[in-house]
Formats: C-alpha cells, sequence, structure tokens
C-alpha cells in the first residue's frame, strides 16, 4: 500500500499538480463536495502541488508514515484509518464553513475555494504512528515530525480556518482509531492465549488418563515360604508333604 500510494501520488502530482483545472476539480470545498465529493476526496488525496522537490519530499514522508502503519496495522487497516482521516477532517471542516456560512458569520464565496492535498492523509497517519507504532523510533520519528509540522497545524485555528479545524479532526481521528485497534489486538490476543492455555491443559489431562479413569493396581499377594521349601521356575514347592510338615514317611 505505501509503494502503491506513492508512485500515484508522484505520478498524479507531477503530470496535473500545476494543472488549475485539476485542482479545482479535486478540490475539497463545498461546491464540489455537493456534486462529486467521492471523486474530489479520492483525488485531493494524490495532489501534492506543483513543485516537485516538495512533492517528492511529501511523497517520501507520507510513504514512511504509511509503512509504519501497515507495519503495525497490515495494508487494509491501514487504508481504513488513513480515508477516515481524510473524509472525517473534509466533513467537520466544510460542514463547519457551512454552517458559519448559513449563520451569516462566513462570506459565500468560500464554497469554491481552493482545498486539495494529501495534508489531513500526512496528519491521520502521523497521530496514528505516534499512539502505536509497532516499534519506538516509529513512534518518536512520528512524534518529531508531528512537532515540526504543528505550528502549520494549527495555523487558523482561533478563527476556525477549513484547513486548521480539518487538520485537528484528521489528527484526533487518527489516534482515536489507532488507540482503539491497538485495545481491540491486545483483547484478541489475551482471548487467544487463554484459548491456548485451555486447550494445552486438555491435551496433557487428556495424555495423563488416556481418555480412561486410571484403576488401582493391587500388587499380588506375597506367599510365604519355609526354609525346607524347594521352589521350581513356577514357583510350586517341590518338597514333598511329608517333609513340608515335619512329619516321617512310614
Amino acid at each position: 500500500m505505501p509503494w502503491g500510494f506513492a508512485l500515484l501520488a508522484a505520478a498524479s502530482s507531477l503530470t496535473y499538480g500545476g494543472d488549475h483545472a485539476v485542482n479545482a476539480w479535486a478540490s475539497t470545498n463545498l461546491a464540489n463536495m455537493g456534486d462529486h465529493p467521492v471523486e474530489a476526496l479520492v483525488a485531493s488525496a494524490f495532489l501534492f502541488g506543483a513543485d516537485p522537490w516538495a512533492c517528492l519530499r511529501g511523497i517520501a514522508l507520507t510513504g514512511a508514515m504509511l509503512a509504519f502503519l501497515v507495519i503495525r496495522f497490515g495494508n487494509i487497516r491501514a487504508v481504513a484509518l488513513i480515508a477516515a482521516g481524510q473524509v472525517l477532517g473534509t466533513l467537520v471542516s466544510e460542514g463547519l464553513l457551512a454552517a458559519r456560512i448559513a449563520a451569516g458569520q462566513a462570506d459565500p464565496a468560500l464554497r469554491a475555494t481552493l482545498d486539495v492535498g494529501p495534508s489531513y492523509v500526512i496528519v491521520s497517519a502521523l497521530a496514528a504512528v505516534v499512539a502505536a507504532g509497532a516499534r519506538r523510533w516509529h513512534r518518536w520519528t512520528a512524534l518529531a515530525a508531528l512537532a515540526v509540522r504543528a505550528p502549520h497545524i494549527t495555523s487558523g485555528l482561533t478563527t476556525l480556518g477549513v484547513t486548521p479545524v480539518g487538520h485537528v479532526t484528521a489528527l484526533s481521528t487518527g489516534m482515536l482509531l489507532a488507540w482503539a485497534l491497538r485495545s481491540s489486538d491486545a483483547r484478541h490476543h489475551h482471548r487467544h492465549l487463554q484459548r491456548l492455555t485451555s486447550r494445552a491443559a486438555s491435551l496433557q489431562t487428556e495424555g495423563g488418563t488416556n481418555g480412561r479413569v486410571p484403576s488401582v493396581i493391587r500388587p499380588p499377594a506375597r506367599r510365604r515360604f519355609t526354609p525346607h521349601d524347594r521352589l521350581d521356575g513356577t514357583g510350586a514347592s517341590q518338597v514333598p508333604p511329608s517333609k513340608r510338615t515335619g512329619a516321617l514317611p512310614p
């Protein structure tokens, strides 16, 4: 998944990153969300801008964070996590803008503002790796990258700007989902260990008794012999009865 995302993002950005018409169509603004929301949400995540070097740096960072996510959660859950960050970040920020426009607190021209880029994907991935990375250095790397991007993420939050509200929403989504997935994995692992322990104990019990209740084996009674007894291989006495009793023969 990280390689596929990186290759598709590089091809899209280097080909259409500077195309204003494509960016306007892929923008996740209110106008496009009312006309073609799915296409805008998907296409916007793969447009890193017109600057090729900035594009490659952004793709490298995103690919690394996605690789960390895949190591921890696998491909399917990693895709679901970043998709949730992209969708919820857009819906919350644009929904708040729509409410402000309806209340007369924002300019209606903001419905067609240009809003493209994978920033919601990157932020949600960073937050998820910080919360539940598979290795310590994964978590520290993501935390350092998140700290560097923090001024950009929160800039304009006090004025309820679309981009900072979306960033904070995507960050919260990635962190909460990562915590939930980590807790689910821990519960599943605990139940799996319990099943293995119960199965091992059952097999041990069955192996010890061979499936049956063991019976008590009593040792045979020992026969007491006198010094005059002579025994053959069967343990039967070969001494004449008269000698065993001490009587003399007639």
